[in-house]
């Protein structure tokens, strides 16, 4: 029946007119009743089952089935936005929410409101603020807040015994202190009663009152306000978690963030937190990797941390090309930190078309910033394939010079990476030319090759030494002529033996296609210059040591085919060891 009778009787009775009653209801489930009263009909009510029955969920209208369900996944989201929703709304569900400054008609909101509890689920996460203040209020039982610091549009409540930790607070608190009892002693004269309502009262109101008098005023009872510190950010990279957990460290010197990153040692300097900026020194050190190295070394010259940027410039050196060039994160390299470890004469390749290929990738993230990902060999090698004209000759390709400058081209002497070079589009034709004929004057004259400084002309074969094993080689050709690379612990020691040795070209130690393809000289000796170069991290420090240019003739005799022995003591694994070789000239 309806609420209210439409058409009254005078014998007290009711009379619904069907044209009257408003019902969601098709006309095939209504049904006409004595008296004009229209309902449904009984035979059409068919009701759901119980397990589908849905119960209302927060302050909107979202609804989830009364019993949980693991394949409701259109309940399980519908529960997610509208907890969340009534957490960030709902004073008695004890959340608050923190507004950015714009002006000064619409002041920052105060964290004076929050409870202690705030009964958030396990699926909503805390913002900075929220982290911030639960921690300091747990420090502090629910201490009143000395001073308010304004900085990245937020308000954040701090104690006067702990601002004592940063130097840039407790000198722009003592200041404004300082100004505030001028200020209340000028207006005691005049006999001027602060109108604000407490530090208890309303949000907005003591933003608003802050703002105006900079917490200069009091309030009831002769209780002074905090402090309003205003404090602007000009550092693009911090961002209020760095600002949150710097702030947290003032309470608990021991926090730890998720991950270390550069814009933590910014804030640190920042606010003068010389505890926080040793702690994050010397976590950033041990923890340099493909994923943040170019990101400390920027923080380390913005900020002249010469031992940090000494940390990142040697790990650079050693995982450029092994770890560095597969991750998306070689487009954040700069240029000129680039070039200066190409140029670096300890920097570790498995060969010379290694440190090519890592160029060619570098300059393809810088050149489509768009990709998210890694990419591959293929997708490059068609990028630089489709380039009209010769890419190096364009006015694109011009400031990319002197990477391609600083490669050693004559040391990639693959049939199948020579093919690369001449079928990709990046090479004038002059320097294809030049790097051919050099290769055809060495095959031809016995290995000899043009070489006036042997740090710039040598070739560069690499290793890694790594896992238990006793022996490590490697085979390699060069100009025909054919050498085994050897790397043997010293028993059960610490010591390694490094030497290199001569190969006929029909030797096992040779793959199938090198001795069936590759080229070989028949001549009987051949002077050799070579150095090997051993660089392992020693108790945390990367640490190199080197044979120096040794000269000497290679036969195909037992006798005269090895090397001398390079042992080097106190060694850790990985070991990356480099042996550079060079063919003179008689």
């Amino acid at each position: 029946m309806p609420s209210a009778c439409l058409n009254p009787r005078s014998d007290g009775q009711c009379r619904v007119s069907p044209t009257r009653l408003l019902d969601a209801r098709s006309p095939s489930q209504m049904t006409l009743f004595p008296g004009g009263f229209t309902g449904p009909c009984p035979q059409q009510v068919i009701p759901g089952p119980p397990s589908r029955q849905r119960t209302q969920t927060g302050c909107t209208n979202r609804w989830r089935l009364d019993r949980p369900f693991s394949g409701d996944l259109l309940g399980q989201a519908q529960v997610q936005r509208a907890v969340s929703l009534t957490h960030r709304t709902a004073r008695s569900a004890g959340t608050f929410r923190t507004r950015d400054v714009t002006s000064s008609r619409d002041p920052p909101l105060m964290l004076t409101d929050m409870p202690q509890t705030t009964g958030l689920s396990s699926g909503v996460h805390s913002s900075p603020e929220h982290s911030f203040y639960l921690l300091s209020q747990e420090v502090t039982q629910n201490a009143k807040p000395d001073a308010v610091l304004e900085c990245l549009g937020s308000i954040w409540e701090l104690h006067g015994q702990f601002l004592s930790r940063s130097e840039m607070l407790a000198e722009l608190y003592t200041n404004c202190k300082k100004q505030r009892s001028i200020v209340l002693q000028s207006r005691a004269g005049s006999r001027q009663t602060a109108t604000s309502s407490g530090w208890r009262g309303s949000a907005g109101h003591w933003g608003r009152t802050l703002r105006e008098d900079g917490g200069m005023g009091t309030s009831r009872g002769s209780l002074k306000r905090p402090i309003l510190l205003q404090l602007p950010v000009h550092d693009p990279s911090i961002s209020k978690e760095d600002l949150s957990f710097a702030l947290r460290t003032l309470y608990r010197p021991a926090e730890r963030p998720e991950r270390w990153e550069g814009s933590l040692l910014s804030v640190a300097i920042m606010l003068g937190l010389s505890q926080l900026y040793q702690r994050c020194l010397n976590e950033m050190m041990v923890n340099i990797t493909s994923l943040t190295v170019c990101d400390f070394h920027r923080v380390a010259c913005e900020h002249k941390q010469t031992t940090l940027q000494s940390a990142c410039e040697r790990w650079l050196e050693l995982f450029l090309v092994t770890e560095l060039s597969h991750q998306i994160g070689l487009r954040d390299l700069p240029f000129d930190l680039l070039l200066k470890t190409l140029r670096c004469p300890r920097v570790f390749a498995v060969n010379e078309y290694d440190l090519l290929k890592t160029v060619l990738n570098w300059m393809y993230l810088q050149l489509n910033p768009a990709e998210q990902t890694p990419p591959s060999h293929s997708a490059v090698n068609s990028f630089f394939c489709r380039s009209v004209g010769v890419f190096l000759e364009q006015p694109v390709g011009q400031m990319y010079l002197p990477l391609f400058q600083a490669l050693r081209l004559h040391g990639i002497t693959e049939r199948n990476h020579v093919k690369e070079i001449q079928k990709i589009n990046v090479f004038p034709s002059s320097w294809l030319l030049l790097t051919f004929s050099n290769h055809y004057y060495s095959i031809h004259n016995g290995g000899d090759m043009h070489m006036t400084d042997f740090s710039k002309h040598s070739i560069r074969f690499g290793m890694i030494v790594e896992g238990e094993l006793q022996h490590y080689t490697r085979a390699i050709g060069l100009y025909g002529f054919y050498f085994l690379l050897k790397a043997s612990r010293v028993g059960q020691s610490d010591s390694f033996d490094f030497s290199l040795e001569r190969l006929r070209h029909w030797d096992p130690a040779l793959t199938e296609s090198c001795r069936t393809t590759q080229p070989f000289s028949v001549r009987t000796e051949r002077c050799v210059r070579y150095q090997v170069r051993v660089q392992s991290c020693v108790r945390g420090e990367w640490l190199e040591e080197c044979s120096g240019v040794v000269s000497q003739v290679f036969g195909l005799s037992k006798r005269c085919c090895r090397s001398q022995v390079f042992t080097v003591d106190g060694l850790s694994t990985p070991l990356f060891v480099t042996f550079a070789l060079a063919f003179p000239s008689p």
